[in-house]
Formats: C-alpha cells, sequence, structure tokens
C-alpha cells in the first residue's frame, strides 16, 4: 500500500495550462525574444492565479467584512507588483538554459490531485505531515471553543502554508537560475517583501473575522490541502 501525502494545491485554469503548454512548445523553435516574452506571461499568470486562489477567492467565498476585504485586497495588490516588477527583471537575464530549467520546474508543479479529462491539472507542493495535523488541530479546536482559542495558532500555520507555498513558488526556481549577484539580491529583497506582505494580512486579517466568517474560512483553507499517494 503507497503512503498517502498532503499537497497545497488549486486546479490551473485553462489559460495558466496552455500558456504552460505554449511556452514548452516556444522552446523548440521560437526566438529568445519570443521565448522570453512567452515565459513572462507564463510567470505572471501563475503567480496572479496563485494570489488570487489563496487570498481573493476565500474573502468572496466567507463573504468577509469591509476591513478584512480592504486589508486582503490591498495586501494582494502590492504583492502582485513587486512579483510583476521582479518578474520582468529577472527574465531578461535568463538564459536559454535557465528558461529551460524554468520550463521543467513549472511542469513539475502540474500534478493530477483528483481526476480529470485533461492532465496534469492542479498547481501543488507537497507539504509535510506536521504542518497539515498542525492546521487539522487549529480547525477542529476553532469550532468547538471558537475563534478566539485559536487564533494565534491558526495564524502561525497559515503563514507557514505561505513560506512553504513561497518556497517552492518563487525561491526554489529562482535559486536554479545562474542570475548573479545583484539579481539574487533583488529576487531575494522581493521575496522578503512578499512574504512579509502575506503574513501580514493573515496576522490581520483572522483576528478580524466573525465566527461565521471563520467558519467559511475552515472550510476554505481544508478545501485547499489534497491527499495524493506519495
Amino acid at each position: 500500500m503507497s503512503e498517502t501525502s498532503w499537497y497545497l494545491g488549486f486546479g490551473a485554469s485553462e489559460t495558466l495550462y496552455g500558456m504552460n503548454q505554449a511556452y514548452r512548445d516556444s522552446l523548440a523553435s521560437a526566438s529568445e525574444k519570443e521565448q522570453s516574452e512567452k515565459l513572462l506571461a507564463l510567470l505572471i499568470q501563475f503567480a496572479d492565479e496563485c494570489l488570487d486562489q489563496y487570498f481573493l477567492s476565500p474573502i468572496e467565498r466567507v463573504k468577509l467584512n469591509n476591513m478584512g476585504q480592504k486589508i486582503v485586497s490591498g495586501g494582494v495588490s502590492a504583492m502582485k507588483k513587486t512579483i510583476h516588477l521582479t518578474l520582468k527583471q529577472v527574465v531578461k537575464k535568463m538564459s536559454k538554459a535557465d528558461r529551460a530549467h524554468m520550463a521543467d520546474y513549472i511542469n513539475s508543479l502540474l500534478k493530477p490531485l483528483r481526476e480529470s479529462s485533461r492532465y496534469p491539472t492542479y498547481v501543488a507542493v507537497q507539504i509535510t505531515p506536521e504542518l497539515r495535523s498542525r492546521l487539522n488541530r487549529a480547525v477542529e479546536q476553532g469550532r468547538e471553543q471558537g475563534v478566539d482559542a485559536i487564533v494565534k495558532d491558526y495564524s502561525d500555520a497559515l503563514c507557514e502554508l505561505v513560506d512553504v507555498a513561497l518556497h517552492s513558488y518563487m525561491d526554489k526556481p529562482l535559486g536554479m537560475m545562474k542570475l548573479g549577484m545583484v539579481m539574487n539580491k533583488i529576487t531575494s529583497v522581493a521575496s522578503d517583501a512578499i512574504r512579509g506582505a502575506a503574513q501580514t494580512v493573515i496576522r490581520k486579517t483572522i483576528p478580524s473575522m466573525s465566527e461565521k466568517e471563520m467558519e467559511g474560512f475552515f472550510d476554505f483553507s481544508e478545501s485547499i490541502l489534497y491527499p495524493h499517494p506519495a
């Protein structure tokens, strides 16, 4: 019997799926300029879908209060601005080998977490059993004892999820590139800024939620974790 692992993931849109295929196809025959343009478009789409799925989608789903919506939308706007600017700088510096490595890495994030007419369909990164257990305990305790009992533990676990996602979506792939000291510093500063903004959104938003909003958010945080054979 195979062991089951847990993944943080979301369904890739048809647009993202198609852009990934188009970029991979371009590596065989397109000019370097066209390859760079397709890669930049793909990475921006990828980043936007991550932020939409993990931040904007849940506030619509739980009908978050006005203050919470402002915190989340402001944080997401700042993160998108930083990511887009950084990606434009990074892609310009990528060599042909770097672009090929990036194509393979992005493809490795697409996994069949659910049966689908197309494959692969989910953008997914593995999380540790410990983090999965912490999230599960916080949700169970929150449902039994109320939001106040788990604000810190739940927020800490969500912030760790952000760290896992950011490491897999940004730090790890960019660390594979031969970008030089200056670009490495730029990406490091950007990563820290994005991490800080995401964690600030979480730590400000969670305490502002009502019991009903938190119940909806518990459902959401469970819905983005998927069991899959290791």
